[in-house]
């Protein structure tokens, strides 16, 4: 048999003469993961200016570092991967891990929320004193985390001091911080980095394009949770994005463009709230803005969901995670777009079949984020079934769909980015309770539950939840009592709207 005759029986990719599998670069932007598992440096990278220390090398750690490199396996193995779904594995895992081999700012940042991760502080606290202030430090682990979080964040700063720190490096590190302080709790400090790295990315000069280009998506992503909070946005940024004419790209531009929407929604939500609070004069002047808004809001979200069945054709129950996930984002800003406008809350009666697809597709985006072993992160950076279930569980007048959005809250990942499950899931419960039952003031948790064991009813719409607040005050003996403070809508006989506010108290912090 001639040579040119032979073959070779080898399937898949070419062996070097060292007996080494080749990897061919994926050439993703900015690192592919091809390079990023196999621990090597991405050609296709965008170069980065090294800030002060060599390329760290695990064969050379002393006794200290050794803790460091536990800590970043845990990272790579662990924390990475579950920090956020499929969509975001190029930063967590592609864009992380690279930059971190010659950045220590990135590495100590990594080091830090990788110990807090494991153990997370937020989930040794009672949820309750988290309204407070952040989780006190009580454990070794937890100071040893903060002291790679204060190495990194005084190396950042003494570069940006000097006028040489790297603006990817800056961004990526001002990402991972924020992750750090909501492992803590830390709200506050989450918001004032996010607004930070918000004022950067709106500073930017038309050279850092490719950076901004890269992790844009990811701080706009940040000021939409934000807005949801109720946190003012950063002005000089604008998280508007044009509706494609005819195609999404991919998925990830799908939500980021719903993301988009999802704040204009709660614009509009905060607006026709404060035109229900002023002076008869002045609502016949507004009123139109309103409707013209509202309008506008409805075409773009219909343009979105048309393009995106492009991308994702409805085919029966074969949905994935992320499909099921922005469908049950999308279904819940539809029906809030419909009905913010009316004030009468016996509106939501109309969109049942809405609420029911919410929690038909539920099962399928929970699953999404299950680890190999079943179980869920105890923290992912992105906020994933939060938004929908929570509206569902406040606004959805039919008790089987709302206890089951309640259900499935307690399922999901139990923190969201800036949001907790639990207790949320708590505060529902109570407002449920309180409109099916609305004479009845249970003194403790068991009995919000007990009463949510029960069929329950559709509550009338004057007895219906409009709005809530929480807030903490101190009796007498010194001690932090918490309010959940909540809004109904009756009408008179004229049928003018008269705003009832009532507040009911939560157990005692710490009990």
């Amino acid at each position: 048999m001639s040579l040119a005759a032979k073959r070779s029986s080898r399937l898949g990719g070419t062996k070097s003469k060292t007996g080494i599998r080749r990897v061919k670069c994926g050439e993703e932007k900015p690192y592919c993961l091809r390079c990023t598992s196999t621990g090597r440096r991405c050609g296709y990278s965008t170069g980065f200016r090294p800030i002060g220390r060599p390329q760290l090398a695990i064969a050379t750690f002393s006794y200290q570092a050794s803790r460091e490199r536990r800590a970043f396996e845990y990272y790579f193995y662990n924390a990475g991967p579950s920090l956020s779904g499929d969509l975001d594995q190029s930063f967590w895992r592609g864009l992380v891990l690279q930059v971190c081999r010659t950045q220590p700012v990135i590495w100590d940042a990594i080091i830090s929320l990788s110990v807090l991760y494991e153990r997370p502080p937020i989930h040794e606290t009672p949820p309750w004193v988290l309204m407070n202030g952040p989780a006190a430090v009580r454990d070794r682990y937890h100071r040893e985390a903060l002291v790679w979080y204060s190495r990194s964040l005084a190396l950042l700063q003494q570069r940006i001091n000097q006028g040489t720190a790297d603006l990817m490096v800056s961004l990526t590190g001002c990402i991972l911080f924020i992750a750090i302080e909501l492992l803590q709790g830390n709200r506050k400090a989450a918001y004032i980095l996010y607004k930070k790295g918000a004022q950067v990315i709106a500073r930017a000069t038309p050279t850092a394009a490719s950076t901004i280009a890269t992790l844009d998506p990811i701080f706009r992503r940040l000021g939409t949770w934000v807005f949801i909070a109720n946190e003012p946005l950063e002005e000089s940024w604008d998280l508007y994005l044009a509706v494609p004419e005819e195609r999404f790209i991919s998925i990830a531009e799908a939500r980021n463009i719903l993301c988009s929407i999802v704040v204009e929604m709660k614009a509009l939500n905060i607006d026709s709230k404060a035109y229900l609070r002023r002076t008869a004069d002045s609502r016949l002047l507004k009123m139109s803005e309103l409707v013209a808004r509202q309008q506008r809001l409805k075409a773009r979200l219909a343009q979105w969901y048309r393009i995106f069945t492009y991308l994702k054709p409805m085919d029966g129950t074969n949905v994935d995670g992320a499909t099921a996930l922005l469908l049950m984002t999308y279904t819940s800003v539809f029906i809030e777009t419909e009905v913010m406008l009316n004030p009468n809350q016996g509106v939501y009666d109309a969109y049942e079949s809405e609420f029911a697809q919410i929690i038909g597709f539920a099962p399928t985006a929970v699953a999404w984020t299950r680890g190999s072993e079943g179980k869920q992160p105890g923290f992912m950076f992105e906020m994933g079934v939060f938004l929908p279930l929570f509206i569902t569980g406040l606004k959805c007048p039919f008790p089987e769909l709302r206890r089951q959005a309640l259900r499935y809250m307690g399922e999901a990942p139990p923190a969201q980015g800036l949001f907790m499950c639990a207790p949320t899931a708590h505060i529902l419960a109570i407002l449920i309770a309180l409109e099916e039952n609305p004479d009845l003031l249970p003194g403790q948790a068991s009995q919000v539950y007990d009463l949510l064991a029960k069929p329950g009813h559709v509550p009338p719409a004057q007895y219906r939840t409009c709005d809530f607040n929480v807030s903490s005050v101190l009796d007498e003996e010194g001690k932090t009592r918490n309010w959940l403070n909540y809004t109904l809508h009756h009408f008179d006989e004229e049928g003018t709207i008269q705003l009832i506010e009532k507040g009911v108290p939560f157990p005692w912090v710490g009990s």
